[in-house]
């Protein structure tokens, strides 16, 4: 794949698809075993943690290095499982108002971008329920309901389905997102019944719209007390009589609505989940031989998300050259990656800003722009987001806003020879980008920007006789290859 042409061609923001049909690829499920032309090195490695995580941070690179491809991927997914949950904030339990309440919301978004950067696997999982599970602060209001919210999609973001999904429809964020507080009997709203059949199990085609007037009912009589900050079972407020929802008739409720989707479109269910993961781990358009076979999987393994995960990220046809480098980062992606592959040690300012620049990206968390979250894609790069992404690398290497100017001669030292400048071009890129086909001479450029004139020989002087110049070339190279297309890539 012509990475440079990927990106130069991208369609209107509506066009989400990165092409009309997945790319021809020979692997399958089976474990990804190393060959001579398919090695274990650190462009699948790399390829692994930036999909698994954000970024890639050299020592998740040289975790996964030591390990086999299969025991790397069973590292990370157990990382993620045992991970405790971060400190609850003070003010969890209480009622705010006014500028208090923003002031609650902006220190949990930028709290969140700090588990990123430290919470790998569980993390991105998190954030992939964001998107599924989508609901906006703008609408909900309280901090409190945020924090529940992100809170529950972190617990059970590698466990199971059903208890996931269950949880979900009664938090206050969603009961009050999607109206299901004023479902109640006699009135019954159908906003949450149609998109729990629409986005979040089965999707359009498998049900119909009576079968969503009868979940609307079967749903009704879940209320929030604002005072407790909590969602509570109001029976008189239920509908207890007969409903016939998926062909079946009785008195159903909330947690018979969960029996009968996981009875009657358990596989259309298990599809539509498995898709959208392949589309979040692999590649925008799923292969859907794959992605039958993940539902399989899924299914015979009671709905938990973990094994399938596993069996995706260990397979031949994720570590696929295929896909290496063939989808853009998500404005979280970028900057969470941007500070872990830099290693830079973020202040709070830092991720002050992150909140403000995800906005500006377009991403802004907690706030995706309606029910089916980000379109994402290709859409993530604009006119305008490409300009402030490159002004986001220029400050996080010469200093501005939040940051404060970088030294690169740490990075350097973990993943390269960083007295030879031959070894510093090659290497440099390699680590940066998920694939480095640069030409000879692009490659001389890249020596050009340290010597600037001199000899080869006379970098390891410059080191050491006057290292900040040294710096300041290296700041100049790397913010050159930030800025190439590349870079955008993951």
């Amino acid at each position: 794949m012509n990475r440079r042409r990927f990106l130069s061609l991208a369609p209107a923001p509506a066009e989400a698809p990165v092409a009309a049909t997945p790319p021809p690829v020979a692997g399958g499920l089976e474990p990804f075993v190393p060959s001579a032309s398919a090695p274990w090195d650190e462009r699948r490695a790399a390829h692994l943690i930036r999909r698994l995580s954000f970024g890639v941070a050299v020592p998740d690179l040289n975790e996964a290095l030591f390990r086999s491809p299969s025991d790397a991927v069973a590292f990370f997914v157990q990382q993620a499982l045992s991970r405790p949950l971060p400190d609850t904030p003070s003010w969890y339990d209480s009622h705010p108002s006014g500028n208090e309440n923003i002031d609650w919301l902006y220190e949990w978004q930028e709290g969140w971008y700090a588990e990123m950067r430290a919470g790998g696997l569980r993390e991105k999982m998190t954030l992939f329920w964001h998107d599924h599970f989508a609901t906006e602060s703008n609408v909900y209001g309280l901090a409190p309901y945020a924090y529940q919210y992100i809170t529950h999609l972190r617990t059970h973001a590698l466990g199971n389905f059903r208890t996931l999904l269950e949880g979900v429809g009664k938090l206050p964020a969603m009961l009050i997102y999607l109206d299901g507080r004023s479902n109640v009997v006699g009135n019954p709203n159908e906003n949450y019944a149609r998109e729990l059949c629409e986005l979040f199990t089965m999707g359009i085609g498998h049900y119909s719209q009576e079968d969503v007037a009868e979940l609307a009912r079967a749903l009704t009589g879940w209320r929030i007390n604002e005072s407790a900050l909590s969602s509570y079972f109001d029976a008189a407020q239920h509908d207890d009589g007969n409903k016939t929802i998926f062909g079946q008739t009785g008195r159903w409720d909330y947690d018979d609505v969960l029996d009968l989707i996981f009875a009657h479109r358990s596989l259309q269910t298990a599809r539509r989940l498995c898709r959208k993961l392949y589309e979040w781990f692999v590649y925008g358009i799923p292969n859907e031989t794959i992605v039958n076979q993940l539902a399989s999987h899924l299914i015979s393994n009671g709905w938990n998300l973990a094994p399938t995960v596993q069996l995706l990220l260990s397979s031949a046809h994720f570590f696929d050259d295929a896909f290496i480098g063939a989808r853009i980062k998500d404005p979280s992606e970028f900057l969470v990656g941007l500070v872990r592959e830099f290693g830079i040690q973020p202040s709070s300012q830092v991720w002050s800003s992150f909140r403000e620049l995800g906005f500006a990206l377009g991403q802004e968390l907690l706030n995706p722009p309606n029910v089916a979250g980000w379109t994402g894609y290709r859409t993530w790069i604009t006119t305008g987001t490409v300009p402030e992404r490159q002004i986001v690398t220029a400050r996080a290497l010469f200093g501005g806003g939040a940051f404060d100017e970088y030294d690169p001669l740490p990075l350097l030292d973990q993943i390269t020879d960083s007295t030879n400048v031959y070894s510093i071009a090659d290497d440099l890129p390699a680590f940066l980008f998920p694939t480095a086909d640069f030409s000879d001479e692009e490659r001389d450029y890249h020596i050009e920007l340290l010597l600037v004139g001199a000899p080869y020989y006379e970098w390891p002087y410059l080191l050491q006789s006057t290292p900040e110049t040294a710096r300041e070339r290296l700041r100049t190279l790397l913010n050159h290859l930030v800025s190439l297309p590349e870079f955008q890539l993951t």
